[in-house]
């Protein structure tokens, strides 16, 4: 079930040029951003680094340094204004994937956000 928000606080990229990875995509599995869930994770072919959430990695062993994705995963954020209206679909580590009413799509701080 979708979720409907409210922006409280407006939202600006962290990164001009995010990480992107595939399903079985090969990864470099890197250390994890404090105890937030997220990874810090390079992709083997492009050598793009960015952050992924814990949840869709697989890996022979916890220690192990390489792994694959298990789904399509996009580490855009998206741009927005205090009162702006969006809808979430799917919510991981204190992020929310939103869908603002210009059918623009990105991950977005729940704490930033108002049900």
């Amino acid at each position: 079930m979708n979720k409907q928000y409210i922006v409280k606080v407006a939202h600006q990229p962290t990164e001009s040029s995010p990480l992107f990875v595939n399903k079985n995509e090969d990864l470099w599995i890197g250390e994890r951003a404090g105890n937030t869930g997220w990874i810090t994770c390079t992709t083997k072919m492009s050598g793009k680094t960015g952050l992924v959430p814990e949840q869709i990695l697989s890996r022979a062993s916890l220690d192990a340094k390489s792994g694959t994705a298990t789904e399509d995963y996009s580490a855009r954020e998206l741009v927005v204004q205090t009162g702006d209206k969006v809808e979430s679909n799917r919510e991981l580590n204190g992020w929310a994937w939103c869908i603002d009413e210009d059918d623009n799509a990105g991950w977005l701080p729940i704490q930033k956000l108002k049900r």
